[in-house]
């Protein structure tokens, strides 16, 4: 009951309009919902994620503009263009295990900018 009333009344708001749902700020591992919906809606993508391609899907991703588009949804929690690059990247390194060329991952899963011995702690 607890669920079936909330949901008796939801729906019916929903349905007419009157309840708006904004999917813009929902993420899924750290990825906005439309991208994830834009992302799944290509044939290379959904092939190279099923299959464990992760260069194939890297390359495709950045093909179609996903990074930059994750980059705009996040850069206004970033201190730095910095820190906002490796916060993506470690999005799709945590998604798909594709580490950049300018990164490692340290025993935690971190990545690391190879050209810095520290990492910002952020959080997603």
């Amino acid at each position: 009951m607890a669920v079936a009333i909330p949901i008796m009344f939801a729906v019916p708001l929903f349905v007419s309009g009157q309840l708006k749902l904004n999917i813009n700020r929902w993420v899924i591992s750290g990825v906005p919902m439309p991208i994830v919906i834009e992302s799944l809606k290509d044939e290379i993508v959904r092939k190279a994620y099923f299959q464990g391609r992760k260069q194939l899907l890297h390359d495709r991703l950045g093909e179609m503009g996903i990074e930059e588009k994750i980059k705009d949804f996040y850069r206004s929690q970033a201190s730095s263009e910095r820190e906002l690059d490796q916060r993506i990247h470690q999005i799709f390194y945590d998604n798909t295990g594709y580490v950049g060329e300018a990164y490692r991952v340290n025993s935690r899963g971190i990545l690391i900018h190879k050209n810095r011995n520290s990492f910002s702690n952020f959080s997603y």
